[in-house]
């Protein structure tokens, strides 16, 4: 896959936009692409950016925190499959959607060796499951480990329909920031640490429905205020 993407990067400028969704205002982002084999690379804590990671904030985490994060969480990536916080990435870019040349789809292409990998750890230690709709399609767990991982449903305030991407992204950093101050990750942890940003959370079976007041996490409005005061007061 990797070869894959960086023999479309060093080819049409275009049509590798084209192929990754990117614009031409990031074509940096497919240059960084062409380059990603021979690239200096920084721990995967550090490399992810965006709304979900930037709320949970890796790289200011307490020392305990982090080692909490290095044994704990696995982040999906559509080139690299499972990657831990302590892994060294180079800089690339890739949506968990896009094609590569003469290859499947990449949910397709990592299934087989990401069960392989995951199912045993998640039946004997069992996964708390925070992931988006995508990267969900490379991995369902079978066997025992299909009844060790818990779900977590991001819901708008009527616990009914899917919170706003934004909003589902940033709770999820916060929470998982939270549960890692606390300790080890854990359902009940969660269902605190929910508490503790300012929504509810409650634990159904291996289902855990996480709700978010109106206009939580959103700049300008009173709850996204409140509670991104209390986070700089907690940093």
């Amino acid at each position: 896959m990797a070869r894959a993407l960086v023999a479309l990067c060093r080819g049409n400028p275009v049509t590798a936009r084209r192929r990754l969704g990117l614009s031409e205002a990031l074509d940096d982002d497919r240059a960084a692409n062409a380059e990603l084999l021979a690239s200096p690379t920084m721990p995967a804590g550090e490399r992810y950016s965006g709304v979900l990671h930037d709320a949970l904030g890796y790289p200011t985490l307490t020392a305990a925190a982090r080692r909490r994060a290095e044994a704990a969480i696995v982040v999906f990536s559509g080139l690299w499959g499972a990657t831990a916080p302590a892994d060294p990435l180079p800089a690339y870019r890739i949506g968990i959607a896009t094609r590569l040349p003469r290859l499947a789809a990449l949910p397709v292409l990592w299934r087989p060796a990401m069960t392989t990998a995951l199912d045993r750890a998640v039946a004997e230690v069992g996964a708390i499951d925070l992931r988006s709709a995508g990267y969900v399609q490379m991995y369902r767990p079978s066997g025992d480990a299909a009844g060790r991982l818990v779900d977590v449903r991001i819901t708008g305030p009527d616990g009914k329909r899917a919170a706003a991407s934004f909003q589902s992204k940033y709770a999820k950093g916060r929470i998982v920031r939270e549960m890692l101050r606390a300790g080890e990750p854990s359902v009940d942890r969660l269902l605190a640490a929910a508490s503790q940003v300012g929504v509810s959370a409650e634990a159904d079976g291996n289902r855990v429905v996480v709700r978010l007041p109106e206009g939580w996490g959103l700049v300008g409005s009173e709850t996204g205020r409140a509670q991104r005061s209390a986070a700089r007061d907690r940093a």
